[in-house]
């Protein structure tokens, strides 16, 4: 986009009497503030561990001679392949379909979780007080030494993570969700700001099995691609215990209006923010020129309803002090007519955000939201739902445009919610 034919930024029309601004004022048309949110890389991999990876996935305190882990450790060093992946949800009547696909390795993802006390907060330049694991309880943890190399270009982070024991269908699973800030980059990958979020399953050989989606800023055209990339080549599926849909977000026009919602009960303010919700398909490739990225928008699934609880009185996060934030929200699936099928009920409950600047709009301001957090329940179709919720979020404010990337990652054994996979 041609910074000359931006319009120059408009006064706030907030009055003088108004405890709270209006967020939907035009700094820049909105329309524009929506273009420029799309230049943004979207990443979703998959990451396997590849085999014999129990051998150093554990990390034991030196000092208590704890050989065969019987006490647990206090963090977990991850090794995972990462590969190319697709989901893409259709309505039908009164059923939805996923159609999920993992093609080849494209890269490695390594981590090294360390467990820490719930309170422990967002540091990149200490290492938390250790904790022993217990996969019976939900941990916090510090996500350090994050890296995801896709071909010879590679992107470090800083984050946080939780583990969520659950019981799905008499059996005991660990789910695992995190996110991280990207710290640096080399490559394409250099000098970007980005967020990461990850959900999945911690595997009985301490490896991360699930879904990896990462997001970048892409201000200078070389990253996403106008056309659509080469069709990804499915190999057999890695994970059957477990359907991800993959769902991208935005308000259905300028029109929509963001309000205020009830303040939470330590006073932090709430957006209530409607949205649409699609299927959509986020290709990437990585190759000799590079990491490309590709997205495909589908069939809109219906609408998303959330609440955002934050500071506003805080300044715009930073990489070593990001503002926190948590959601509830509601998505509600209707078919053709318009008659719901079936609602998931979730909400971030780690949540970490970013400031965000656009440089063809100076003085614009925005946000990089990304959390996770648990699926609560779910009527209709998806009665008895269990599993987690990612989100990674690009949103300007003043006028409040949204580009969201989110994930339900549903517990499904059963497969009742795949269909048959594209080859």
């Amino acid at each position: 986009m041609n910074q000359r034919n931006i319009p120059q930024p408009a006064r706030s029309a907030q009055s003088p009497g108004k405890a709270l601004p209006d967020v939907n004022a035009e700094t820049y048309p909105f329309n524009t503030v929506q273009e420029l949110l799309e230049k943004t890389g979207n990443f979703s991999m998959f990451a396997v561990p590849p085999p014999g990876h129990l051998a150093r996935a554990s990390l034991n305190p030196k000092d208590t001679y704890d050989w065969f882990n019987l006490n647990g450790g206090y963090g977990l060093d991850l090794l995972s392949d990462l590969h190319r992946f697709e989901s893409i949800a259709s309505l039908s009547g009164q059923q939805i379909s996923i159609s999920q696909t993992t093609g080849h390795a494209t890269g490695k993802f390594q981590c090294l979780c360390l467990l820490c006390p719930p309170d422990t907060r967002w540091n990149p330049r200490q290492v938390p007080q250790p904790w022993i694991f217990d996969p019976w309880r939900s941990q916090r943890f510090i996500m350090q030494e994050c890296e995801i190399a896709l071909g010879h270009e590679r992107c470090y982070f800083y984050g946080v993570g939780r583990t969520f024991p659950v019981n799905v269908g008499g059996r005991h699973v660990l789910l695992v969700g995190g996110v991280a800030n990207l710290t640096r980059g080399t490559g394409k990958f250099e000098g970007r700001e980005g967020t990461l979020v990850c959900t999945g399953t911690l595997t009985p050989e301490l490896g991360f099995l699930g879904n990896i989606n990462l997001r970048v800023r892409d201000d200078q055209d070389t990253i996403v691609s106008e056309s659509e990339l080469t069709p990804i080549q499915g190999i057999r599926d890695p994970d059957r215990q477990n359907t991800f849909i993959e769902l991208r977000l935005a308000k259905k026009n300028q029109t929509i209006r963001t309000t205020f919602g009830p303040p939470s009960p330590d006073g932090r303010i709430s957006l209530i923010t409607p949205a649409v919700m699609r299927s959509a398909q986020f290709s990437y490739v990585a190759g000799m020129r590079g990491v490309r990225t590709h997205m495909s928008l589908g069939q809109v699934l219906g609408p998303m309803e959330a609440k955002v609880f934050f500071d506003l009185s805080a300044p715009p996060g930073t990489a070593e002090s990001p503002v926190p934030f948590t959601t509830q929200e509601l998505y509600t699936f209707n078919d053709d007519k318009g008659k719901t099928i079936g609602t998931v009920s979730c909400g971030v409950v780690e949540g970490q955000s970013f400031g965000l600047q656009f440089p063809a709009a100076p003085g614009q301001p925005g946000v990089r939201f990304a959390g996770f957090g648990p699926i609560q329940g779910g009527t209709g179709i998806f009665a008895g739902a269990r599993g987690i919720l990612t989100v990674n979020s690009m949103i300007g404010i003043a006028p409040h445009a949204i580009s969201l990337m989110h994930v339900l990652h549903l517990a499904d054994p059963s497969g009742r919610f795949r269909c048959r996979r594209r080859s």
